[in-house]
């Protein structure tokens, strides 16, 4: 059983080593211990928590999130192998892995891609007002099959309800090119419907 160590003064003002979050990982995984589970926690929760605004999710799901995220660190400390990842990196991933299941859950019961702000902001012809609604069934896998950039910003716009600015700032490329990618993906995706159907 290992024991559960007091920080020093230096992790204190630095935070823990990663070879003490491996002890208290290990400690949670091997005991149950709820001393090293509260050290974890206080360590990691708000860093997944800024992890997740950080990539656009609200502010409640978030913190939804990391509680979620350190629940499976708890359940699932024993998978943990220290030769394969320093601790972060294995709880991250854990959060990761999370986030990309609750996004896969949501319901996007339809999608109705022409009435995203992207043709009717640079002029485009009438035949871009048609609506063309997209089941959330179909429209995963036809945008897993886009080019990476353009299924990047629609993942982006739809899956994570981030805004063109956001988009723009997040991926660090111009406006212009964010919008050239999603009216480019959403062609391909209104082709891709017609064929299906």
């Amino acid at each position: 059983m290992l024991a559960m160590t007091a920080p020093t003064p230096a992790e204190t003002q630095t935070g823990p080593s990663p070879a003490q979050l491996t002890q208290w990982l290990v400690a949670v995984g091997s005991t149950k211990d709820r001393k090293a589970f509260e050290a974890l926690f206080d360590h990691f929760a708000p860093r997944l928590k800024a992890y997740m605004l950080r990539l656009g999710t609200q502010p409640a799901s978030a913190e939804d999130l990391a509680q979620e995220t350190m629940v499976q660190v708890w359940r699932k400390a024993s998978l943990y192998d220290a030769s394969k990842a320093v601790p972060a990196a294995w709880v991250f991933r854990v959060a990761r892995n999370l986030r990309i299941d609750r996004l896969r859950k949501q319901r996007f019961h339809e999608v109705d891609i022409d009435k995203v702000d992207i043709a009717n902001q640079d002029g485009a012809d009438s035949d871009n007002q048609t609506a063309e609604r997209l089941d959330a069934a179909q429209l995963v896998p036809l945008v897993d099959a886009l080019p990476d950039d353009q299924k990047e910003v629609v993942r982006l716009a739809f899956f994570e309800g981030m805004s063109h600015a956001e988009i723009e700032q997040h991926l660090e490329i111009p406006l212009g090119t964010v919008k050239s990618r999603m009216r480019l993906a959403f062609g391909k995706l209104r082709k891709a419907m017609g064929d299906m159907s």
